[in-house]
């Protein structure tokens, strides 16, 4: 059905069974029923030490920290083809563990080009997942899920991975996720495998 025989999926939601929890754990399912080796990182588990802002990364291409899961979590990045990323909306952005992370990883995630940045994911493709109290359509209109995914779009695009599905679901507090959202994230996965 497709190249992506590799899925890596990162829950930077706490809640095990949560709502965003619920909709990657669909696409998990949709997934392996299509043959793809799948692989999960729940970031709440995961010891990761805060960036120091060397920037001794960018030209040693490794972190000058001692090895913790951001290394074994980029490791992961690195041998898939496809990333499906999912974070609950904090303060109109995304969960501090996912940041911090995230900014631990930054020099396999972009490269230096002889005129700024350069991709070091090009052509691997993705789907973005944030979910909110905040009811729709408040959740785009006040920026709620709509900062999530505008902070993980910048790090994927300037990572080369192609954006295939974006899913923002507000309004988790007052209308859990249903069925009708969880198909929708199959959906997202069989457009991510087409």
């Amino acid at each position: 059905m497709s190249k992506v025989e590799h899925l890596l999926i990162i829950n930077a939601s706490p809640r095990r069974k949560g709502n965003l929890s619920r909709m990657l754990e669909a696409m998990r399912e949709e997934a392996l029923a299509h043959g793809v080796h799948v692989d999960w990182v729940n970031v709440s588990d995961l010891q990761v030490a805060p960036c120091t802002g060397c920037m001794v990364c960018r030209s040693r291409l490794e972190c000058v920290l001692p090895e913790d899961d951001a290394q074994r979590t980029l490791h992961r990045i690195n041998c898939c083809d496809a990333l499906i990323i999912g974070a609950p909306c904090y303060w109109g952005n995304m969960p501090g563990t996912l940041k911090v992370l995230l900014d631990r990883m930054v020099y396999g995630l972009i490269g230096e080009g002889k005129y700024g940045p350069r991709p070091l994911h090009k052509g691997k493709l993705a789907i973005m997942v944030s979910t909110s109290t905040t009811p729709y359509p408040f959740n785009r209109w006040f920026n709620q899920t709509r900062g999530v995914i505008r902070a993980l779009k910048e790090v994927l695009k300037w990572s080369g991975f192609r954006l295939r599905v974006c899913i923002e679901r507000g309004g988790t507090r007052q209308k859990p996720v249903d069925a009708k959202d969880l198909e929708r994230c199959r959906r997202a996965v069989r457009k991510l495998l087409s």
